[in-house]
């Protein structure tokens, strides 16, 4: 794995270029609690609107947040969704050239629990991508992207416009312009459309007849069953994704990786491996997800951190706060854990979706008990930190150094302020009260006085 981990570390040195399909995801998330009474379909109730790049703009954005240097080319409109998506790329670091067309293809998905409906707003028409810095951006970067699900920015001229420029190139093509793409570096499509174009049924067959066919190297993307690499060197790699949750996106995060991998040098296997990792991570994700360098590199290394600094979870509450989920923030110095402990995060968990728990450090718990008898905490701050990490009601851990939460209210804004039952309005904090209300924020209390490992460690000395 070191080999694996050596690349991602040359991924900030990479600059990439994107030009394909753009198009806005959007998401509305509601409630069904009955059907309507004028068809046999589901009444979605106040559903929330989230946005996300999608298309060559998901692309873009993944390789961004994989730390790469990423410009982006293709068609937008003039109209509210061209707006939400610059402003989007622009949030996220992407160099987005924009050429314009009479709309910016948009996805929009209605959702409960699962999909109910998709409704595509879009112009397939072909277009003439004519931006004055295309050239420019391809003679500077290490490798040329494409994007192209057929909505209409993608030409054959324009491919061999690129390849006239002599960059490396990978695609990931709808079959209905893959004739464009003969002698490119790699080819990347899922089985129904290998399927589609080599004629095929069995994906070893139809793997090698479109490796020879357009003298490329060609990778297949099989959902559950993993990936299949065809071409000099032939591969076959299983899934990685352990958990499901939506399979949106996943194959642009793939070529985000890709992209990356072979722009740092890495063998085609080894890209593969890595690209891999990349879309199981994304498919465990609700919505169009970009993919964090962090998270590939535990990914690849098999560790599921829960412990995570302030900076990266400041990043994960704003992508929980766009998604509408509830969060619940509770903390303490968890000393010798007990029973009330477990039955506290029990409790907790259960007045949201996101269960943030703050640790005191060593200094913070030294201070908060030096009134106490006996060395104070008992456990190091990194262990106390990894037993929280073990409860499956924990979803993540943070060791803070401050005596008080006034920061981390502050920054996590929680649904839920949770404290164990020794405490009640006028005893807690009063400015972390203040911080709470001041957003509308909710402080509970559990049932169970959680204080307790004083008397823990009276019964050990007393033993």
């Amino acid at each position: 794995m070191e080999g694996l981990l050596r690349i991602l570390k040359e991924f900030p040195n990479r600059k990439i270029t994107v030009i394909g399909d753009v198009m806005l995801d959007t998401y509305k998330y509601g409630t069904a609690l009955k059907l309507s009474p004028e068809a046999p379909v589901p009444v979605v109730v106040n559903p929330s609107t989230i946005n996300f790049p999608g298309g060559a703009a998901n692309v873009a954005s993944n390789i961004s947040s994989l730390h790469g240097k990423v410009s982006l080319f293709g068609f937008i409109g003039k109209d509210a969704a061209g707006k939400i998506l610059s402003k989007l790329l622009a949030e996220r670091n992407v160099d987005f050239f924009p050429s314009y067309s009479d709309k910016t293809t948009q996805k929009e998905r209605i959702a409960c629990q699962q999909h109910i409906v998709r409704v595509d707003y879009e112009n397939t028409d072909s277009k003439s991508l004519n931006n004055a810095s295309l050239e420019g951006e391809i003679r500077g970067s290490d490798l040329i992207v494409i994007s192209d699900y057929a909505k209409g920015a993608i030409t054959r001229n324009l491919i061999e416009r690129i390849k006239s420029l002599g960059k490396p190139i990978i695609a990931d093509p709808k079959p209905r312009n893959i004739q464009f793409y003969y002698g490119i570096s790699v080819i990347k499509m899922n089985q129904n459309e290998a399927f589609e174009v080599s004629g095929e049924n069995e994906i070893y067959s139809a793997g090698k007849i479109l490796a020879e066919k357009f003298s490329s190297n060609v990778i297949i993307t099989r959902g559950s069953e993993g990936v299949v690499l065809f071409g000099k060197l032939s591969a076959e790699f299983p899934a990685s994704a352990r958990n499901v949750s939506d399979i949106t996106g996943a194959g642009d995060t793939f070529l985000a990786a890709l992209s990356l991998s072979l722009s740092s040098g890495a063998k085609l296997e080894d890209a593969v491996l890595i690209s891999n990792y990349a879309s199981g991570i994304a498919i465990s994700k609700k919505g169009t997800y970009s993919v964090k360098l962090s998270e590939l590199e535990r990914e690849i290394l098999g560790e599921e951190v829960k412990i995570k600094t302030f900076e990266e979870l400041l990043e994960i509450v704003k992508e929980l706060r766009e998604k509408k989920r509830k969060i619940v923030w509770t903390n303490g110095c968890f000393d010798l854990l007990h029973a009330g402990h477990s039955r506290h995060l029990r409790e907790c968990k259960k007045f949201g979706d996101y269960l943030l728990v703050g640790v005191n450090s060593d200094s913070s718990a030294r201070q908060n008990k030096a009134n106490l008898p006996g060395p104070r905490p008992v456990m190091g701050e990194e262990e106390r930190a990894e037993v929280i990490s073990s409860f499956g009601c924990v979803d993540y851990v943070i060791i803070f150094p401050e005596l008080d939460t006034t920061r981390y209210l502050t920054a996590f804004k929680p649904d839920f302020y949770v404290k164990g039952g020794e405490y009640c309005l006028e005893t807690i904090n009063q400015k972390e009260k203040e911080i709470v209300n001041s957003y509308g924020g909710k402080i509970v209390f559990t049932g169970d006085k959680i204080n307790s490992t004083t008397k823990v460690i009276e019964r050990i000395r007393n033993s």
